[in-house]
């Protein structure tokens, strides 16, 4: 870690509020960058340079100090984080009085040092995260994929697994939090970190996760098996608004949730069926998916091309297919009925079988899927996209 001249007299300043000794802070080169002497602050201290050079503690008493030019009596401790001498805190003073002093001076400069550490640390991957999740989200993915690639296996983000994209807009959140605080700067960062916190202690995401808190939305990369029900995709996106309710904020949030993306050039088309999704949400429902079919329906007849881009209808339309596509001949079934306006009885006869192998057909339909066409017209707009006139 570099000590900046800012940090340095910053912990110089609250120390000494305390101690009433004068303290200073050198860098790595031995230059004080931190003192309650400001005359002193950017001269050279052979002290410290010995400190860093040797890692070891050196004291100077009022009859070797002119060994040491730049110093004054005292005593100098390496500041050590992770196993590494980073720069120098002096306490002024004959030794034998401030050696106690001086330990507890070293100790605190480095849990501020370790916290600030930590800080920057945790900033630089939150901004990492961002541009990734950016890059990754973007129209223009498949341009991108090698530095997408690397970005990942910084963050030790696994793309080989799929993943479904989570959107919750959080601009409530901000503005209640800046109607209540302020300032803007400081009040939105803090709101921001603190939701951070909270998702990141929570069992709902894990090591093949990823998410991140802009400016107006919470992103989320959740991982889940190719073989995972749409009912838990629900259950999960629930127990994630619960959570953010208890953070005390403005009711009326709401997840959106795209397709189960297989791969990252399909992680863009899963953000943009959740942000759909999300748009279409009712106040009754605060998780609204695009496997719920009302959503399906109007995203593929709303979307250009959604069609032939959207996971959640493809998986569908391939689960009625490869389970009752020979043995009731499904396809043909689903477009007769529509022909003739879901009457039960012309469709029928119009397939020459009998009425109650219709309804038996019908019924194995909505027992494989949850799809209802001669009940639920989203569910018959929803079979004539999959298997319309274009496909037969």
């Amino acid at each position: 870690m570099i000590i900046t001249a800012e940090l340095a007299q910053q912990i110089v300043d609250v120390i000494m509020a305390t101690v009433q000794q004068n303290i200073n802070i050198m860098n790595s080169s031995g230059i004080i960058m931190g003192s309650g002497q400001k005359k002193r602050l950017n001269t050279y201290h052979q002290g410290a340079m010995e400190v860093i050079e040797t890692g070891k503690v050196v004291e100077i008493s009022p009859e070797n100090v002119d060994h040491y030019p730049g110093a004054l009596p005292g005593l100098n401790w390496p500041i050590v984080l992770d196993k590494k001498v980073v720069g120098v805190v002096g306490i002024s003073g004959h030794p034998d009085l401030v050696r106690n002093t001086a330990q507890l001076v070293k100790m605190v400069t480095e849990l501020i040092l370790e916290r600030e550490s930590m800080i920057a640390a945790f900033r630089a991957n939150l901004q990492l995260r961002e541009q990734f999740i950016q890059l990754l989200l973007s129209e223009r993915c498949n341009e991108n994929l090698k530095q997408i690639t690397k970005m990942a296996s910084l963050l030790r983000f696994n793309v080989e697994i799929p993943h479904i994209v989570a959107v919750v807009n959080v601009e409530a959140i901000l503005e209640d939090a800046l109607h209540q605080y302020g300032p803007p700067d400081l009040v939105t960062a803090r709101t921001r970190d603190k939701l951070t916190q909270i998702i990141e202690a929570s069992a709902l995401i894990n090591s093949n996760d990823l998410f991140v808190v802009t400016q107006h939305e919470l992103i989320i990369l959740k991982h889940f098996s190719a073989e995972t029900l749409p009912q838990h995709f629900y259950q999960w996106g629930t127990e994630l608004i619960q959570l953010l309710a208890l953070t005390e904020q403005p009711h009326g949030l709401c997840l959106g949730m795209g397709s189960l993306a297989s791969s990252l050039s399909e992680c863009y088309r899963s953000y943009m069926e959740a942000s759909f999704s999300q748009q279409m949400h009712t106040a009754s429902a605060p998780v609204a998916s695009i496997y719920d079919f009302d959503i399906l329906a109007a995203y593929l007849v709303k979307v250009p091309g959604a069609l032939e881009t959207c996971s959640a209808s493809r998986v569908l339309k391939e689960k009625i297919e490869n389970n009752l596509g020979f043995k009731y001949d499904m396809k043909n079934t689903i477009n007769v009925l529509l022909d003739h306006n879901l009457n039960v009885s012309s469709t029928a006869k119009a397939l020459f079988i009998h009425r109650n192998t219709l309804v038996f057909r019908i019924e194995k339909l909505k027992e494989l899927t949850g799809l209802n066409p001669s009940q639920c017209l989203n569910h018959a707009i929803l079979c004539r996209l999959l298997f319309g006139y274009e496909n037969r």
